[in-house]
């Protein structure tokens, strides 16, 4: 990769970029300056070249970016159905970070950018990565993170490891090897140290993808095998290592409860067969089900941005779940979470702009793997968590967003050679 030839914006916009990517899986709030630094480099690139406008995208690229668009502007929308008004107008303008990485790639000509362009991307949040795990570990701090999110940060990296080493640029020098191969145990041991259940089973989701990739392109045994080693080490290192699946069981059948003696003194706590939350043992469950219960009465446009959360907490208490009322706990699941906001309307923009990108490489036979492994990790994580309700989980998405177009549209002229 060479940048002395770049155009001095192009280099400024790539280099901030650089910056962003891992800047934001270290610490969010640096990230939103960050990001928006990349929104101000942009702006200067359209000016310094006086032209607007992506010319390496067609036009199912560009609709597919626009959606995202599309998507905050029915939050927008959501704003005059609101009965919290104020509420609404300061959640709107903090959504909209999640445009600034779309725009930037959809306003900017982005031809200058190459496949080792991207490599190093990938390779700054690796390290940053890395970074992180060894300051929680010399801190024993995994404890205090955010399961899913930095699960979502993580989980790229497993698909960029896979990718590095196999496909051959050239000779990959030994040392090189060694470094990958420990920096995959390091995040799968990361996985696990922070405890995260949407994060473990990602885990696994993204290890059978890389050895049905290894199956298609090297040999049915050849996957198999990376399926045996990978998955059997994930397990092992879950079931031996601290931390190891305290939350991955949905709930114990039994809980615990304060049962009276027959003279009316309070015994030790016995186990009961009583589930703690009504009919189920697992409070999201109870969180999913009362979610969609309440889309069900308002399921077009949702209750506005600065409302639906009150409603979804009055909810919860209404079917019988005052502890979780008083928690006001969202719906921990961003497809039920939009769906209550803006209704299946905003639901089905924010899923066009999610599978989009994934057809069209299909369609295309350019970058599927890799963007199928992205689109994977993003949609399996949006299960468990409300990505897009947080501004550590939206400006981490749409940056990868960004990442899966580009992917799509860097140089197809030099192909790797595989092993």
């Amino acid at each position: 990769m060479n940048i002395k030839n770049m155009k001095w914006y192009n280099t400024l916009q790539f280099i901030i970029l650089c910056v962003t990517l891992p800047i934001v899986a270290i610490d969010w709030q640096l990230g939103l300056w960050s990001t928006l630094a990349l929104g101000v480099a942009t702006v200067v690139k359209i000016i310094a070249e006086k032209q607007v406008g992506n010319p390496s995208l067609d036009t199912p690229l560009r609709m597919t970016l626009l959606t995202v668009a599309v998507f905050w502007l029915c939050y927008g929308v959501s704003v005059f159905y609101s009965q919290n008004v104020d509420r609404a107008l300061v959640l709107v303008p903090r959504k909209a970070v999640m445009l600034i990485a779309p725009l930037c790639i959809l306003l900017s000509d982005t031809s200058y950018l190459r496949r080792d362009h991207l490599r190093v991307l990938f390779y700054g949040l690796l390290v940053a990565i890395g970074g992180l795990f060894v300051y929680n570990l010399c801190t024993n701090t995994f404890e205090d993170k955010n399961h899913t999110y930095v699960a979502l940060y993580i989980m790229p990296t497993v698909g960029f490891i896979y990718s590095e080493l196999s496909q051959q640029r050239g000779v990959m020098p030994l040392l090189q090897k060694l470094m990958l191969y420990a920096a995959a145990v390091m995040t799968i041991v990361f996985i696990i140290y922070i405890d995260s259940r949407a994060g473990i089973l990602c885990l696994y989701g993204v290890e059978v993808l890389c050895a049905l990739h290894l199956a298609q392109k090297r040999g049915w045994w050849k996957g198999i095998l990376l399926a045996l080693l990978s998955v059997g080490l994930t397990f092992t290192a879950e079931k031996t290592l601290p931390n190891h699946n305290s939350r991955l069981p949905i709930a114990s059948l039994a809980s615990k409860q304060a049962a009276e003696t027959d003279d009316g003194a309070v015994a030790d706590t016995v186990t009961t067969t009583v589930p703690a939350y009504g009919k189920y043992n697992d409070a999201r469950m109870a969180i999913n089900v009362t979610a969609v219960k309440t889309i069900a009465d308002n399921p077009v446009i949702g209750y506005g941005v600065g409302d639906y959360d009150t409603v979804f907490s009055k909810r919860l208490g209404t079917e019988g779940y005052p502890s979780l009322e008083e928690q006001q706990l969202n719906a921990h699941n961003q497809y039920t979470e939009t769906a209550l906001a803006i209704g299946i309307i905003g639901l089905a923009a924010m899923l066009w702009w999610l599978v989009m990108p994934l057809c069209l490489a299909w369609r295309r036979k350019k970058g599927f793997w890799p963007v199928l492994v992205l689109t994977f990790i993003v949609m399996f994580c949006f299960l468990f968590e409300s990505m897009l309700e947080r501004q550590m989980g939206m400006q981490f998405v749409s940056l990868l967003y960004a990442l899966m177009v580009l992917i799509m549209v860097v140089d197809q002229v030099e192909p790797y050679t595989e092993h």
